[in-house]
Formats: structure tokens, C-alpha cells, sequence
């Protein structure tokens, strides 16, 4: 088949490069203009090493093309953003430009596939009405939905071997849909309606969003009791159908603090317990600033270095990155603020090219993500560039004893020592 791609990222990419080698002739297309001319000069924008040599094997095939333009196709796979407006609420402008462009290009049976993570009922809000105003009967196509489930560092395995949710307008819609995924994923092809692949996606972030939630919760409770949140998370999840993720200093990445949105925005009335758990982790970066705070007053422009810019551990994506709202808290109170992430890519706020200029003359430092290199970081080397020795670990991934020893004072997120308790909290903790 001859497939369009819109949208180069992450995802529209690697599965492109994936459908070429499979042997279809797929013409690469995406707004950005640099990231065309990057990838005709060889010079890839996705630092992760298995997604820039496919995509040199696709390449060299002459199978992948990239193109200035929505070009005619058999088939139109739409990999486009769906971040948050600035009002919180899903914008689908990149959706509602992709499906215009698709229709002006249609001539009749064509397959038509988003990819984009939306809100339920976006394929028939968005894409049927575009079709009709470019005079396209929508039963003339084959319209699905067959949303992305990969994570960064591991794109390509997961892009071949997990299963894929493929929603189609009509039953007719699914199958033809899952014929073109058959050419290049291993995992279990599972067929449903389009609204129902939506949802599907949007909760399994969801969920990942509430335990979280759950985690984080725990964790501040913990440190008022006095109790060591970790373990206390450890001895649960050895019940056999218990499965609390880990306590952090807020949740980022491209899809789960954005997901739970679609739902609360799609019904905010019947979505309490979704709104509550991202309200939790939104508010995570605060209960950190608050934990340095307890131990480095605010004022005369102290400085205080964060480690880590990406959103999760050993992967270069920075978008939702929680340290981008750290940054923006501390500077409301007052601090310096210096960012030093070895992997992170685009990070809004600048980066500091080495681990010495953002401890020199620091008074803490905040472990925000816990890169695999951090842990070579010695203790009595940083200590001596630093002014004061604060260590605050939302993490709980350095020794403490090891950096004690070094002179520092540690808090950890879900391990401070609790707070005098009034009596009335005494007796209902009891």
C-alpha cells in the first residue's frame, strides 16, 4: 500500500519506518519544516538510538520518503499532538487541521487511521464532519482509531510486539485497519468500535494517573506518621493483587497528566475521583518545594540545583516535565534556580552543561529524576563546590547514610520525621 504519515514524533516516525520496511511505499509528512530537513540531511530529531537506526534502514530503502506535503495515498495514518490549551482542555487542532488536509486529498476508498490520544467520540466529531464538508460521503472510506501504547526507551519493541486497540467506524473499517498493522506488529490485534478505542486508551493512562495519585498521597501521609512510605509501599505490593506505584515529585511525559483531562473535560460531573488524583500530582512539585523550604529559607537569591529535566528516568523527552513547574515555583519564592540533566532534550528552561556549575554555590539539591548516571555522583565532591548541604530526594534513590556521611542533611519524599501532632490528630491517627 502507499501510506501518508502526518505527524514525524515519537510515534508517527517509527511507525513509518516500520510500514516501509514491511515493504508499503510511505511518504513522510510533518509540519515542521526543520524537522523535514533534519531527517533528508540524515540527522534524525528522537535521540533514542533504536528509533534512529530504523529509521536510517527505512531511509536507505527509498520505501520512506519524506515529503512538503499531504501527498495521495491508499491509506492516512494521523500521529499528531493533542496537548492541553492553555485552559486545560484537550486542543484538537492539530486533529481538526490533519483530517481538513486528508479530505481535500481523497478520491474514495481509503483507509483513514488516528493515532492521536483523544478525547471519546473524536473520530466521528471531527473527521466524519471534514469528510462531508469537502463533499466525501464518510461511508466511502474506511474511518479507525488505533491509538499508540509506548513509552520512550522503548519504542521500537513496543511499537512491534504490544497489542494495539483497533476501533473502526463500522466493523468493516476495523478489519481493513488491522490488515495494515498486521504488516508489522507481532502483539495481539484486538477489533472494536472507534469511541470504544478511544476510551480504552484514555483510561489506561488514567489509571496510571489515579495510582500515582494513590502513591502520592501516601507518601505525604507517611511523613506526617512518621513512617517510611517506601516500605510501606514495598510489604503492600507483595499482596498478590496489590500494585501501588512509586511516590514522585510530579507526573510528566506527553500522555498521562494530559489523558485524565479528556475525560474530566468530556463529563466533569461524573469524573470525581479521576479530577481528585490529578489535582494530587499536579500539586507534587509544591509539597517538594515545601520539604527544601523547611530546611533552606527563601531570600537573598539562594540557589538551589535540580537534577533532571526529562519526565521519567533515562529517556531524553522533557515535555510535562515536572521540573519545569519546580523551576517556576521556586523562582516565585525567590531562589536561583539551576538545571542539570545529561540526557534531556528541549527543556524550556535551559540546562546547565555540567554537574559543577549547578552545585556551585547551591544551597540544596533537589534529585527530581533519577537518570541511572546520578547514582555515580559523589557526595564529598559536589558537597565542597556547595554553600550549604542540603540533599531533598523525591526520588528515594541515593544512600542517605552515604551522603550523611558526606555532611549532608537528607529528606527524602515520604520518609521526613513527622511533625508534632496536635492531640485531636493524635487520637484520630490512632
Amino acid at each position: 500500500m502507499t501510506v501518508t504519515i502526518l505527524g514525524l514524533g515519537y510515534i508517527g516516525l517509527p511507525t513509518g519506518s516500520m510500514l516501509a520496511l514491511a515493504g508499503h511505499e510511505v511518504n513522510g509528512y510533518d509540519v515542521s519544516a526543520d524537522v523535514r530537513a533534519r531527517l533528508r540531511a540524515g540527522a534524525g530529531h528522537i535521540a533514542e538510538l533504536e528509533v534512529r537506526t530504523l529509521v536510517a534502514q527505512a531511509l536507505a530503502t527509498g520505501k520512506l520518503r519524506i515529503v512538503d506535503d499531504v501527498t495521495p495515498a491508499d491509506a492516512y495514518l494521523v500521529c499528531v499532538p493533542t496537548p492541553n490549551a492553555s485552559d486545560g482542555r484537550p486542543d484538537l487542532s492539530y486533529v481538526q487541521a490533519a483530517a481538513k488536509a486528508i479530505a481535500a486529498r481523497l478520491r474514495g476508498g481509503e483507509l483513514i487511521v488516528l493515532e492521536s490520544t483523544v478525547p471519546p467520540g473524536t473520530l466521528e466529531r471531527i473527521f466524519v464532519p471534514a469528510l462531508r464538508a469537502a463533499g466525501i460521503d464518510p461511508d466511502s472510506v474506511a474511518l479507525a482509531h488505533c491509538p499508540e501504547r509506548v513509552i520512550p526507551g522503548a519504542i521500537v519493541r513496543e511499537l512491534r510486539e504490544n497489542s494495539r486497540i483497533i476501533g473502526g467506524r463500522r466493523p468493516q473499517d476495523a478489519k481493513r485497519a488491522r490488515a495494515l498493522y498486521a504488516s508489522f506488529v507481532t502483539g495481539g490485534l484486538f477489533e472494536t468500535d472507534a469511541t470504544t478505542a478511544e476510551l480504552v486508551k484514555v483510561v489506561e493512562n488514567t489509571f496510571r494517573d489515579v495510582n500515582i495519585a494513590l502513591a502520592n498521597e501516601l507518601a505525604v501521609l507517611c511523613e506526617e506518621l512518621g513512617v517510611d512510605a517506601w516500605e510501606v509501599i514495598r510489604l503492600a505490593n507483595e499482596h498478590p493483587r496489590v500494585n501501588i506505584l512509586s511516590p514522585g515529585p510530579g507526573v510528566g511525559g506527553h500522555c498521562i497528566p494530559i489523558d485524565p483531562q479528556f475525560l474530566a473535560d468530556a463529563h466533569p460531573f461524573t469524573t470525581e475521583l479521576i479530577q481528585t488524583a490529578r489535582r494530587v500530582n499536579a500539586r507534587m512539585p509544591n509539597h517538594i518545594v515545601r520539604l527544601v523550604r523547611d530546611h533552606v529559607p527563601s531570600g537573598e537569591r539562594r540557589k538551589i540545583a535540580l537534577l533532571g529535566a526529562s519526565y521519567k528516568a533515562d529517556v531524553d523527552d522533557s515535555r510535562e516535565s515536572p521540573t519545569e513547574r519546580l523551576v517556576a515555583l521556586f523562582e516565585e519564592h525567590g531562589y536561583e534556580v539551576a538545571v542539570y540533566d545529561p540526557i534531556a532534550r528541549g527543556f524550556k528552561h535551559g540546562l546547565c552543561p555540567d554537574l559543577e556549575s549547578a552545585a556551585q554555590d547551591a544551597e540544596a539539591i533537589v534529585l527530581v529524576v533519577n537518570h541511572a548516571i546520578f547514582a555515580t555522583i559523589e557526595p564529598e565532591r559536589v558537597g565542597a563546590l556547595m554553600r550549604g548541604r542540603v540533599l531533598v530526594d523525591a526520588r528515594n534513590f541515593f544512600d542517605a547514610e552515604k551522603w550523611r556521611r558526606a555532611g549532608f542533611l537528607v529528606a527524602a519524599l515520604g520518609k521526613r520525621a513527622a511533625r508534632a501532632l496536635g492531640p485531636t490528630y493524635q487520637h484520630a491517627a490512632l
